[in-house]
Protein backbone atom coordinates (compact mmCIF):
# COMPACT_ATOMS: atom_id res chain seq x y z
CA UNK A 1 0.00 0.00 0.00
CA UNK A 2 1.48 3.91 -1.08
CA UNK A 3 2.01 6.00 1.63
CA UNK A 4 1.37 8.62 -0.14
CA UNK A 5 -1.93 9.88 -2.08
CA UNK A 6 -0.85 10.14 -5.78
CA UNK A 7 -3.35 11.12 -8.46
CA UNK A 8 -2.56 11.21 -12.32
CA UNK A 9 -2.75 14.29 -14.51
CA UNK A 10 -2.39 14.22 -18.08
CA UNK A 11 -0.02 16.00 -19.75
CA UNK A 12 -1.98 19.20 -21.48
CA UNK A 13 0.50 21.04 -22.52
CA UNK A 14 1.88 18.66 -25.17
CA UNK A 15 -0.54 20.23 -27.62
CA UNK A 16 -0.43 24.04 -26.84
CA UNK A 17 3.67 22.84 -27.11
CA UNK A 18 3.47 22.09 -30.43
CA UNK A 19 1.67 25.14 -31.93
CA UNK A 20 3.85 27.30 -30.05
CA UNK A 21 6.94 25.07 -31.42
CA UNK A 22 4.99 25.91 -34.77
CA UNK A 23 4.52 29.76 -34.11
CA UNK A 24 7.90 30.42 -33.23
CA UNK A 25 9.04 28.74 -36.20
CA UNK A 26 6.68 29.98 -38.60
CA UNK A 27 6.25 33.79 -37.35
CA UNK A 28 8.79 35.98 -35.89
CA UNK A 29 8.44 36.16 -32.44
CA UNK A 30 10.47 34.88 -29.20
CA UNK A 31 9.19 30.93 -28.12
CA UNK A 32 8.35 33.09 -25.13
CA UNK A 33 5.83 35.13 -26.80
CA UNK A 34 4.61 32.21 -28.87
CA UNK A 35 3.86 29.89 -25.65
CA UNK A 36 1.77 33.06 -24.28
CA UNK A 37 0.05 33.74 -27.55
CA UNK A 38 -0.62 30.12 -27.57
CA UNK A 39 -1.96 30.04 -24.02
CA UNK A 40 -4.79 32.35 -25.18
CA UNK A 41 -5.66 30.69 -28.29
CA UNK A 42 -5.94 27.46 -27.46
CA UNK A 43 -8.77 25.74 -25.97
CA UNK A 44 -11.23 26.31 -29.18
CA UNK A 45 -13.86 23.48 -29.86
CA UNK A 46 -13.56 21.63 -32.70
CA UNK A 47 -16.96 23.35 -33.97
CA UNK A 48 -15.59 26.23 -33.96
CA UNK A 49 -14.48 28.86 -37.03
CA UNK A 50 -11.09 30.38 -37.52
CA UNK A 51 -11.48 33.16 -40.39
CA UNK A 52 -8.13 34.02 -42.37
CA UNK A 53 -8.10 37.10 -44.91
CA UNK A 54 -5.49 36.68 -47.44
CA UNK A 55 -3.72 39.52 -50.14
CA UNK A 56 -0.67 38.91 -52.58
CA UNK A 57 1.08 41.66 -54.30
CA UNK A 58 2.98 42.18 -56.60
CA UNK A 59 4.99 45.16 -58.11
CA UNK A 60 7.90 46.44 -59.72
CA UNK A 61 10.13 45.83 -56.29
CA UNK A 62 8.79 42.20 -55.76
CA UNK A 63 5.86 40.07 -54.50
CA UNK A 64 4.12 39.62 -50.79
CA UNK A 65 2.22 37.98 -49.45
CA UNK A 66 -0.29 39.19 -46.53
CA UNK A 67 -1.81 36.78 -43.87
CA UNK A 68 -4.41 37.72 -41.02
CA UNK A 69 -5.40 34.46 -39.18
CA UNK A 70 -8.56 35.60 -36.20
CA UNK A 71 -9.23 33.02 -34.03
CA UNK A 72 -12.99 32.19 -32.44
CA UNK A 73 -11.87 34.26 -29.41
CA UNK A 74 -11.10 37.10 -31.85
CA UNK A 75 -6.94 36.59 -31.47
CA UNK A 76 -4.71 37.76 -34.46
CA UNK A 77 -2.23 36.04 -36.02
CA UNK A 78 -0.50 38.38 -38.63
CA UNK A 79 2.24 37.95 -41.20
CA UNK A 80 3.57 39.57 -43.78
CA UNK A 81 6.01 37.64 -46.33
CA UNK A 82 8.35 38.49 -48.96
CA UNK A 83 8.88 35.78 -52.08
CA UNK A 84 12.23 35.96 -53.29
CA UNK A 85 11.35 34.99 -56.97
CA UNK A 86 9.35 37.03 -59.45
CA UNK A 87 6.04 36.30 -59.04
CA UNK A 88 2.91 38.08 -61.25
CA UNK A 89 -0.01 39.33 -58.94
CA UNK A 90 -2.31 36.44 -59.99
CA UNK A 91 0.43 34.18 -58.40
CA UNK A 92 1.19 36.06 -55.55
CA UNK A 93 -2.65 35.23 -54.60
CA UNK A 94 -2.30 31.92 -54.75
CA UNK A 95 1.26 31.99 -52.51
CA UNK A 96 -1.21 33.77 -49.90
CA UNK A 97 -4.07 31.21 -50.34
CA UNK A 98 -1.50 28.58 -49.80
CA UNK A 99 1.05 29.97 -47.18
CA UNK A 100 -2.77 31.05 -45.06
CA UNK A 101 -3.71 27.51 -45.31
CA UNK A 102 -0.27 25.94 -44.05
CA UNK A 103 -0.34 28.70 -41.22
CA UNK A 104 -4.26 27.18 -40.23
CA UNK A 105 -3.41 23.57 -40.57
CA UNK A 106 -0.35 23.70 -38.52
CA UNK A 107 -2.55 24.83 -35.93
CA UNK A 108 -5.03 22.16 -36.10
CA UNK A 109 -7.74 24.66 -37.43
CA UNK A 110 -10.25 22.34 -38.26
CA UNK A 111 -13.11 24.80 -39.56
CA UNK A 112 -12.14 27.66 -41.78
CA UNK A 113 -13.75 30.53 -43.99
CA UNK A 114 -11.03 32.30 -46.12
CA UNK A 115 -11.41 35.84 -47.50
CA UNK A 116 -9.45 37.06 -50.84
CA UNK A 117 -10.19 39.91 -52.56
CA UNK A 118 -9.19 37.87 -55.73
CA UNK A 119 -11.76 36.78 -58.26
CA UNK A 120 -9.55 34.55 -60.12
CA UNK A 121 -8.45 32.83 -57.22
CA UNK A 122 -11.78 32.37 -55.25
CA UNK A 123 -13.69 30.97 -58.40
CA UNK A 124 -10.77 28.45 -59.34
CA UNK A 125 -11.15 27.51 -56.24
CA UNK A 126 -14.62 27.64 -56.16
CA UNK A 127 -14.67 25.76 -59.19
CA UNK A 128 -16.24 28.86 -61.05
CA UNK A 129 -13.46 29.52 -63.30
CA UNK A 130 -11.23 26.85 -65.35
CA UNK A 131 -7.63 26.94 -64.49
CA UNK A 132 -5.81 26.96 -68.43
CA UNK A 133 -2.22 28.51 -67.50
CA UNK A 134 0.00 25.63 -67.04
CA UNK A 135 1.21 27.35 -63.67
CA UNK A 136 -1.92 28.33 -62.62
CA UNK A 137 -3.01 24.89 -62.82
CA UNK A 138 0.08 23.58 -60.52
CA UNK A 139 -1.24 26.30 -57.88
CA UNK A 140 -5.03 24.82 -58.22
CA UNK A 141 -3.55 21.53 -57.66
CA UNK A 142 -1.85 22.39 -54.64
CA UNK A 143 -4.55 24.43 -52.99
CA UNK A 144 -7.45 22.17 -53.22
CA UNK A 145 -5.23 19.53 -51.51
CA UNK A 146 -4.98 22.18 -48.96
CA UNK A 147 -8.31 22.91 -48.49
CA UNK A 148 -9.57 19.01 -48.51
CA UNK A 149 -7.28 19.22 -45.04
CA UNK A 150 -10.14 21.04 -42.62
CA UNK A 151 -13.40 20.11 -41.77
CA UNK A 152 -15.30 22.70 -43.17
CA UNK A 153 -13.88 25.18 -45.59
CA UNK A 154 -15.40 28.06 -47.37
CA UNK A 155 -13.88 30.82 -49.75
CA UNK A 156 -15.49 33.99 -50.42
CA UNK A 157 -14.35 36.75 -52.45
CA UNK A 158 -14.59 40.43 -50.80
CA UNK A 159 -14.10 43.90 -51.62
CA UNK A 160 -10.77 45.63 -51.53
CA UNK A 161 -11.78 47.58 -48.84
CA UNK A 162 -12.92 44.79 -46.98
CA UNK A 163 -9.46 43.45 -46.76
CA UNK A 164 -7.21 45.92 -45.88
CA UNK A 165 -5.20 44.55 -43.34
CA UNK A 166 -3.78 41.78 -45.21
CA UNK A 167 -3.26 43.60 -48.12
CA UNK A 168 -1.36 46.13 -46.48
CA UNK A 169 0.96 43.21 -44.76
CA UNK A 170 1.21 42.13 -48.51
CA UNK A 171 2.34 45.30 -50.11
CA UNK A 172 4.57 45.28 -47.30
CA UNK A 173 6.00 41.95 -47.85
CA UNK A 174 6.20 42.95 -51.90
CA UNK A 175 7.88 46.94 -50.93
CA UNK A 176 10.68 46.39 -48.38
CA UNK A 177 13.87 44.98 -49.39
CA UNK A 178 15.63 42.88 -46.77
CA UNK A 179 18.68 45.45 -46.44
CA UNK A 180 15.83 48.09 -45.50
CA UNK A 181 13.94 45.76 -42.98
CA UNK A 182 15.42 47.21 -39.80
CA UNK A 183 13.14 46.08 -37.05
CA UNK A 184 9.94 45.09 -39.33
CA UNK A 185 9.43 41.11 -39.04
CA UNK A 186 8.85 39.89 -42.53
CA UNK A 187 8.93 36.30 -43.74
CA UNK A 188 10.72 35.02 -46.79
CA UNK A 189 9.74 32.33 -49.07
CA UNK A 190 12.78 31.31 -51.35
CA UNK A 191 10.36 29.23 -53.58
CA UNK A 192 7.39 29.39 -55.06
CA UNK A 193 4.90 27.01 -53.24
CA UNK A 194 4.63 24.97 -57.22
CA UNK A 195 8.19 23.72 -57.11
CA UNK A 196 8.83 22.76 -53.11
CA UNK A 197 7.35 20.27 -51.07
CA UNK A 198 3.41 20.56 -49.95
CA UNK A 199 3.83 21.02 -46.47
CA UNK A 200 7.64 22.66 -46.40
CA UNK A 201 7.52 25.82 -44.45
CA UNK A 202 8.76 29.68 -45.31
CA UNK A 203 11.99 30.39 -44.42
Amino acid sequence: MLQYDLQFEPRTAIKSQALADFVSDFCPATRGEAEEGMLTIMGSQDSEIWTLYIDGASNARGAGVGLVLRSPKGDLIVQAIRCEFKATNNEAEYEAFILGMQMASGLKVRNLRVYSDSLLVVNHINYEYVARDSKMIAYLKIATEKKSKFRTFKITQVPRDQNVEADALATLGATFQPTELLNISITHVLTPVIQKEPDQNPV
